[in-house]
């Protein structure tokens, strides 16, 4: 079963989902999570996924870097005892940073979210998975989760 954050405000919901020839029906229970907003039932500590559309992400590394780096710390932990955590943002890197040139008006540049995409990952151990949109984002969603089960041999 999937759980999902209650603090989750655009949620995906694992609808119908096509993989390896099957339609999958996939259980979603919404609970309070210490860290991300999607984990798997029983994996809690060990499987963090964050979700992000495009707009949150540049949010989240100029206007709310001082929390994102508080989450990015959590999932640290996680990583560092072995588990998978990452970011799955519901866009792709060269729209943001594309959209991000044409304004010239915005404080925020495509060079620091460049910087922040170089940086962070490594600096926490955190993967930063750029899906291109939405649909896509919650299907890798699914896939890393899928992944993370069977690896555990369930």
């Amino acid at each position: 079963m999937i759980l999902q954050d209650t603090r989750e405000q655009a949620p995906w919901t694992f609808t119908e989902i096509v993989f390896e020839r099957r339609l999958w029906v996939i259980r979603r229970d919404v609970t309070t999570l210490l860290t991300g907003d999607y984990t798997i039932a029983g994996c809690e500590d060990r499987l963090v996924i964050e979700r992000k559309s495009a707009a949150d992400l540049v949010g989240s590394v100029t206007v709310g870097n001082a929390r994102f780096r508080r989450e990015h710390e959590r999932m640290q932990v996680v990583v560092e005892s072995g588990g998978f955590a990452c970011v799955i943002v519901e866009g792709s890197l060269s729209a943001i940073c594309d959209e991000l040139d044409q304004d010239t008006g915005r404080r925020v540049t495509s060079e620091s979210i460049m910087g922040a995409v170089a940086s962070w990952p490594r600096r926490y151990g955190v993967h930063w998975l750029f899906a291109g949109d939405r649909r896509r984002a919650e299907l890798l969603a699914f896939r890393v989760m899928l992944k993370w089960w069977r690896d555990l041999g369930r």
